[in-house]
């Protein structure tokens, strides 16, 4: 079982991805914004995976990914990120910055869950 973070400011977005997350056997944790789900990992509460929306409030995903990368401590953490509003140009460079996988929005739950199924392997 692995506990995932997902960082999300659209109630509906929260509720879908953390029940696909449950569903699959995980722990889903909500953060509404960037600073509350960096805030949850400094408080030394160990994820094994960080899913987040780009267009949030407070701090965007483009800025969490960035400061999760700068901390050696999520190194290795993989990332997802998941939008509908960023082009390839947008996705290429979050990729470059440390994100470990793109999902376009609406999420599809087919792909959610097979790149769950293949983050645990």
């Amino acid at each position: 079982m692995a506990k995932i973070l997902i960082a999300e400011d659209d109630a509906l977005s929260q509720k879908f991805v953390a029940t696909v997350v449950e569903r699959m056997g995980h722990c889903a944790f909500v953060s509404p914004d960037g600073r509350h789900a960096w805030e949850a990992l400094c408080a030394e509460n160990h994820f094994d995976m960080l899913i987040t929306d780009i267009m949030m409030p407070i701090m965007d995903g483009t800025t969490l990914i960035r400061t999760i990368r700068e901390d050696a401590r999520f190194a290795t953490m993989p990332i997802v990120i998941m939008s509908a509003f960023i082009g390839v140009k947008e996705i290429a460079e979050l990729l470059k910055s440390g994100a470990t996988w793109f999902m376009a929005k609406p999420v599809d739950r087919a792909m959610l869950e097979d790149y769950l199924t293949r983050a645990k392997k």
